[in-house]
């Protein structure tokens, strides 16, 4: 499965919130409506023209007219959504506090309009807070009961916040009010979560059907590749990674996806090659941590330190600009640094939200710290849907084996391997290793 199922399990909400509820910021320099007025309904990012994607030089035309129409509260709401996605597509935080004050300009001016609150719950989201994501999406939906945008914010809360039930519901309210390639999206991880692959596979390919962008055709591409990959379908897997980058040359994940196979065939040279230019495209920290483990796998741990102290950086500075960042330290520390920063920031993220994945990682950390009793049953919820997510069934085989249920535990590591095809030899050397000394082949 893809690295947002195992070091960043809320990327492919990020990413799937940028396609549902990025403002088209042709819209907001072409709409109609008087200045100021709050009342056109921004479009999804999945709808968009090629033309109409946020770039540095449409961001600058938003400015431009804001110049002109300073009282303008639509106009400063799609500023403030334009730098959520700047952030998004090049993995710098620095415009979070860029987009809350021009969210804050929109608000002063129409204190109640839907745009804003959805504005501001995305930008909640994007910094993983997602309790108040949730807050500001109801508060859309009361103000305006028609805005797909706003149940698409309350669904990827809703899923952050371990309430999975209600997000499906989100999600198909969503889809009811506006169906389209980010509506898709949703509903196939509702499915994922679930362990139906086949579900989430249709599902993902009617995302891609729907595409009307460049960047919504490659995002479901590249997910239908991670899909084929956990299905044991790596030529599937590489004929999707390939269309992604076709339709978005140049396509991080999709580039990540194909080093991941790279790995799989025991192609190390070319993983790395992939690996490095992802990095340098979109240093996110799971696809930093995956270069370092690629690096520590190899016997090269000088290099893998390099990633490990961009990791850290990276997480100082998405903190700096106001990220929730806990759930990525707890596993990094649990992984690559410090049981005792670990157990902290899993505890302080547990305290936040509910969901499988910080369940994986509270687990994970207590194990880290010898602390496996409590660890199990963190590790038991994490896995309590069926997802098929490596990560997860590997750390639950790893403190099942050190509380001595080593059947279980076989059985575990066996699945978890299945799924990780490529994506970490550190953790599958790991693997090996312990079915090795449990007795057990793979």
């Amino acid at each position: 499965m893809s690295p947002s199922r195992f070091i960043r399990p809320m990327l492919l909400t990020a990413c799937v919130l940028a396609l549902a509820i990025g403002l088209t910021v042709a819209a907001a320099v072409l709409r109609g409506g008087r200045p100021g007025s709050g009342s056109a309904t921004a479009l999804p990012a999945s709808t968009m023209p090629a033309t109409a994607v946020p770039s540095l030089q449409a961001l600058q035309a938003l400015q431009a007219q804001l110049r002109a129409h300073p009282r303008d509260a639509q106009g400063w709401a799609g500023l403030g959504l334009a730098y959520v996605e700047q952030a998004r597509i090049s993995a710098d935080p620095t415009y979070y506090p860029k987009a809350d004050r021009a969210l804050a300009r929109a608000e002063r001016l129409a204190p109640t309009a839907a745009l804003t609150l959805v504005g501001q719950a995305t930008l909640a989201a994007a910094r993983h807070d997602f309790a108040g994501a949730l807050r500001r999406a109801d508060q859309a939906i009361a103000v305006d009961p028609f805005s797909a945008q706003a149940f698409a914010v309350r669904a990827d809360a809703l899923t952050e916040l371990g309430r999975y039930g209600p997000a499906r519901t989100a999600a198909a309210e969503a889809d009811d009010l506006r169906p389209g390639s980010s509506t898709f999206a949703r509903l196939s991880y509702a499915a994922e979560l679930r362990g139906n692959l086949t579900r989430a596979s249709s599902l993902m390919k009617d995302a891609q059907d729907a595409a009307t962008s460049p960047s919504s055709f490659a995002f479901a591409a590249f997910h239908l590749g991670e899909l084929s990959r956990a299905a044991g379908q790596p030529r599937a897997a590489a004929a999707h990674y390939t269309a992604a980058l076709a339709a978005a040359p140049g396509y991080a994940p999709a580039l990540a996806g194909r080093a991941r196979l790279a790995v799989a065939r025991g192609d190390l040279a070319a993983a790395e090659r992939d690996y490095t230019q992802v990095v340098q495209r979109l240093p996110l920290t799971e696809y930093v941590v995956e270069l370092g483990e690629l690096y520590a796998a190899t016997g090269r741990p000088q290099l893998a330190e390099q990633q490990w102290s961009v990791a850290r950086a990276s997480a100082v500075l998405a903190t700096a600009n106001g990220v929730v960042t806990d759930l990525d330290t707890a596993l990094f520390e649990a992984d690559h640094g410090s049981p005792v920063k670990a157990v902290a920031a899993a505890h302080a993220e547990w305290d936040r939200r509910r969901s499988i994945h910080v369940a994986d990682a509270l687990g994970w950390a207590l194990h880290a710290a010898g602390k496996d009793r409590a660890a199990l049953r963190h590790a038991r919820f994490a896995t309590s849907l069926g997802t098929q997510d490596a990560r997860l069934l590997f750390h639950r085989g790893v403190i099942e084996a050190a509380l001595g249920h080593d059947a279980d535990g076989r059985r575990h590591l066996r699945a978890a391997l299945r799924l990780d095809d490529g994506v970490s030899p550190f953790r599958e050397q790991q693997a090996q290793r312990l079915l090795a000394s449990l007795g057990g082949p793979r």
